[in-house]
């Protein structure tokens, strides 16, 4: 009898033990995303300040150097800003609104100096100026307490949700979308084509959670055992996903899998840098394996970047009918230069998928179509979509031109059918 006893106390002890270990490392767990989160919220608020600085300086200047250095920090800044507020759990419709604008603010004045007039640019400039300080104000308020790191994940939800928070978020929504019409309206056309984006749906069979945390595990085994939560996303997402947390001893991150299908959407990981650096072709091949396992199978290597920790490469879609890349269908990877893991993926251009017709591919003549002096190099097919915001099947062909001693290289797409010059770029 006491023997027995014995055992039931000590297995209750047992128990009550691993219990709080549980617990204890579950709230380990919390903590580090809550600081994650934090961390996040600040990079925001710290490079909003800075775009908002960016886009005054462009009202200084009306060309030269100045002018596009302040060009690029606007493109880099939008960029940063986004990537930092992808892995915030924010009110699904503010989020969308607030990177719908960040992006079009950036390609903007990145491709500004080339399509519009520099007094139309300055007016536009001038706008969002004005918008961008009223946003950091809004944004300052709205996070005032988030960037302490101390807040419970119960915390950041009410702070965050749109039903439950004290800010009005959907009223900062609303504000944006405002900034967004003002500062760049939509033609007809892209109009149109935003409007087919927002209703098309994925015709794959509904995946369940537990399905989509088992592809979850099965892609990413070494920070997948340490799931904090699944979540759906917020009603009206043009494609439901799944929102799946973790994070374990060095890592903490998400990754969202449609509902549908159970596409990879996006992936985001946060952990130390390590050491060494593995050859660049290494990364690729591990990276290339991953878009095959992951279900990527129609996808072309299109460029790679890096930086201390990383390389960034870009994927592009191929059509089957005359295997044209479609330019506007992309996945990026972020892969770590020590050892290969991913580290981030974005394919929500890739899950869009653009909707593209055949169109007639008229003979040119190469040699009377450039000036004796240029040398074409290179011919392939491309999807690009037009100044009208519809998809083209365009001739893509790198040239080269002697200038003053030096060889300029471009790349220049032609419409197929009409044969207009869609886009020229010069090579660095």
């Amino acid at each position: 009898m006491k023997k027995l006893v014995f055992l039931a106390v000590f297995a209750i002890v047992s128990l009550s033990v691993y219990s709080y270990s549980i617990a204890a490392q579950n709230k380990d767990l919390q903590n580090a995303l809550s600081v994650q989160y934090a961390k996040n919220i600040s990079d925001a608020s710290s490079k909003l300040q800075e775009l908002d600085e960016a886009v005054k300086k462009t009202l200084l200047f009306n060309q030269g150097q100045g002018d596009l250095e302040a060009r690029e920090d606007i493109w880099r800044l939008s960029s940063d800003i986004q990537q930092s507020v992808a892995s915030l759990p924010l009110d699904q419709r503010f989020s969308t609104t607030w990177m719908n604008y960040l992006g079009r603010l950036g390609k903007f004045s990145k491709e500004g100096n080339e399509r519009t007039d520099p007094a139309e640019f300055h007016k536009v400039m001038d706008r969002a100026s004005q918008n961008i300080e009223s946003l950091s104000d809004q944004w300052s308020i709205a996070t005032a307490d988030m960037a302490s790191g101390n807040l419970s994940m119960t915390e950041w939800q009410d702070r965050l949700d749109s039903e439950k928070a004290s800010f009005d978020w959907k009223g900062l929504s609303a504000s944006i979308q405002q900034y967004t019409e003002s500062d760049f309206p939509l033609t007809a056309s892209e109009s149109d084509a935003l409007k087919k984006k927002e209703l098309k749906h994925i015709k794959d069979p509904k995946i369940s959670k537990e399905e989509a945390l088992a592809k979850f595990k099965k892609l990413f085994p070494d920070v997948s055992n340490q799931v904090i939560d699944t979540t759906d996303s917020k009603p009206g997402a043009p494609y439901p996903f799944y929102h799946i947390r973790f994070a374990d001893e060095d890592s903490i991150g998400y990754i969202d899998i449609t509902q549908k299908g159970g596409h990879i959407l996006s992936f985001l990981t946060e952990r130390p840098a390590g050491v060494g650096t593995m050859e660049l072709e290494s990364v690729r091949n591990r990276v290339e394996t991953f878009l095959k396992d992951s279900g990527y199978t129609d996808v072309v290597f299109e460029e790679v970047r890096e930086n201390d920790t990383a390389f960034h490469f870009v994927y592009t879609r191929v059509e089957k009918a005359h295997q044209a890349k479609v330019l506007s269908d992309t996945i990026q990877i972020k892969a770590a230069k020590e050892d290969g893991r991913i580290l981030g993926l974005n394919a929500a251009e890739y899950i869009r998928k653009e909707q593209l017709k055949d169109q007639p591919m008229m003979k040119v003549d190469w040699a009377t179509f450039f000036h004796q002096n240029v040398k074409l190099n290179n011919q392939d097919l491309v999807y690009i979509e037009n100044e009208h915001g519809i998809q083209r099947l365009a001739y893509s062909l790198t040239v080269t031109l002697e200038e003053n001693g030096e060889i300029g290289t471009y790349v220049v797409l032609v419409d197929t059918e009409t044969k207009d010059v869609i886009r020229t770029e010069k090579q660095a």
